[in-house]
């Protein structure tokens, strides 16, 4: 495994503002990538949903665009279950578990997320994520998110989601800098592989692959 040499600009050149704004950050660079794989086949999936809720900026890519509008957007949640679904009129709703345990930020998140249409998935990533393959063999990914930050759901993830990316397809580690779980799953994972992992700036901001 190594890490990309080549001199990309620092995610602070990219800003048009001079002022350090994370989200104004991570959705400048969500974009550049999201440009690499507009074109591929696959779903574009994150794991690990959190307060900032980027995963609904490639929604947004999507229909500013018109950049292959059939790829499906899926979410899974990390452990345990802010969402449950339930079944409302005979249709399927999604819906917060317990709104006592969940800041507005996130229910207002989830609310608006639903409307993306956003198939979210909730539960325990290491149980609900092979259950979904079981389910859904066919699954291919043209772009994967992993927001996990810790060892054991980051290498789950890596072994079941990997080897579904399409080739030319991006895997995207939001905290592999700074996550000390989730750069040695993904070291871990790559240890016998031949994968460049490439990054807009050593200190800050996302890390990424490539997949040949």
């Amino acid at each position: 495994m190594s890490k990309s040499i080549t001199n990309y600009l620092s995610e602070h050149e990219l800003l048009i503002h001079k002022q350090y704004e994370p989200q104004a950050e991570r959705l400048i660079t969500y974009y550049e990538l999201y440009k690499l794989v507009k074109n591929l086949h696959g779903s574009i999936l994150k794991c690990g949903i959190n307060n900032d809720e980027s995963f609904g900026y490639f929604s947004f890519f999507k229909k500013i665009n018109e950049y292959n509008p059939n790829q499906p957007l899926i979410a899974f949640e990390k452990s345990l279950p802010l969402l449950e679904t339930t079944i409302v009129d005979k249709e399927l709703r999604l819906t917060v578990k317990n709104t006592e345990e969940v800041s507005v930020m996130q229910e207002d998140m989830f609310q608006k997320s639903i409307k993306e249409t956003i198939e979210f998935i909730p539960g325990n990533l290491t149980e609900s994520l092979p259950n979904y393959l079981i389910e859904h063999p066919e699954l291919k990914i043209a772009l994967l998110v992993i927001d996990l930050d810790n060892y054991e759901h980051t290498l789950s993830a890596m072994q079941y989601l990997y080897p579904r990316i399409v080739s030319k397809g991006i895997l995207i580690i939001n905290n592999y800098y700074k996550k000390e779980g989730e750069n040695k799953a993904v070291q871990e994972y790559f240890s016998n592989q031949h994968v460049i992992i490439r990054y807009f700036s050593t200190t800050s901001g996302v890390h990424y692959v490539i997949k040949d």
